[in-house]
């Protein structure tokens, strides 16, 4: 008996999943070539928000940059866990746009806050076909 499943998320169960969540994967073309880096967010109305170092190489989000935003829950034991693509356009944001966010785990001066405008949700959600003792 087969009890695995491949499916496909529609768009408001993958918009629930990302806001159920704090940490992604921001990924965009930079300067120094393909990024693809973690961050710490909230979701503010339809806003992906997240502050980062305006020194650092995140800090070209503040630029309108199309990006990718990942969210994910794996859980190895049991093989099932969903994955979330969001498309959008990244930009810098002022504080009265977000709403509290959490901190953020990496050291440093995280002053600027950047937000991912949606364009489009995808996702998956997987269970493994696992024998059951």
């Amino acid at each position: 008996m087969n009890t695995g499943h491949f499916t496909r998320l529609s768009g408001e169960e993958c918009r629930q999943l990302v806001r159920g969540s704090s940490v992604g994967r921001v990924c965009w073309l930079s300067g120094e070539g393909l990024q693809v880096l973690p961050v710490t967010y909230a979701v503010s109305g339809e806003l992906i928000v997240f502050r980062v170092d305006p020194a650092s190489v995140l800090g070209e989000l503040a630029g309108h940059v199309r990006v990718a935003f990942e969210v994910d829950d794996i859980d190895v034991p049991t093989g099932t866990g969903w994955s979330v693509l969001v498309r959008g356009e990244a930009a810098a944001c002022t504080p009265e746009q977000t709403l509290r966010l959490p901190l953020p785990w990496a050291p440093g001066n995280r002053t600027l806050t950047v937000a991912i405008t949606p364009l489009a949700y995808s996702g998956r959600a997987v269970s493994a076909d696992l024998p059951r003792s």
